[in-house]
């Protein structure tokens, strides 16, 4: 899998409210990691939306595909650039509690439409699913989440 290039990376986890022009669309992306209990080497990956394919449906898909040990416990940290749509919060939500081998926390640089009831109630129904989701602060996104998500970046 192709790597993000680090002006893609500052670019799109920078969590600022006001960006300096010229002006960029924010792009969905959602960094992870899968490290197995065992002590194995970690899987990396990332995912764009794609048309009718948020990245967080992508995800889902990649990791079934994946077809892993279930007897092993596995640690699955995602990075978002935005908060999960209370759609996606459904099906990862689901994902989780079909598949009780995985441990999942997000950490996401931006909360998207926090004020909307639709997504407060989606990021508690994550929250109540035992799947912790921390918002990156602006130290995180730029220097501590880089650290973190080195592997991913050219």
């Amino acid at each position: 899998m192709a790597l993000l290039t680090a002006k893609t990376f500052s670019l799109q986890f920078n969590n600022k409210r006001r960006i300096k022009r010229p002006y960029y669309p924010r792009k969905a992306l959602l960094c992870y990691q899968l490290t197995p209990q065992n002590g194995s080497t970690p899987t990396r990956g990332y995912f764009k939306n794609k048309k009718k394919c948020h990245a967080e449906i992508r995800f889902i898909n990649e990791i079934k595909s994946m077809g892993l040990d279930e007897t092993q416990c596995y640690q699955v940290t995602c990075y978002l650039t935005w908060s999960p749509c209370p759609s996606c919060v459904r099906e990862l939500v689901a994902f989780i509690k079909a598949h009780d081998h995985l441990n999942l926390r997000i950490f996401a640089s931006r909360l998207y439409c926090h004020w909307c009831r639709r997504q407060q109630e989606g990021l508690r129904l994550l929250c109540g699913s035992q799947v912790p989701v921390e918002v990156m602060g602006s130290r995180d996104s730029r220097g501590t989440c880089a650290g973190l998500l080195h592997g991913y970046i050219v």
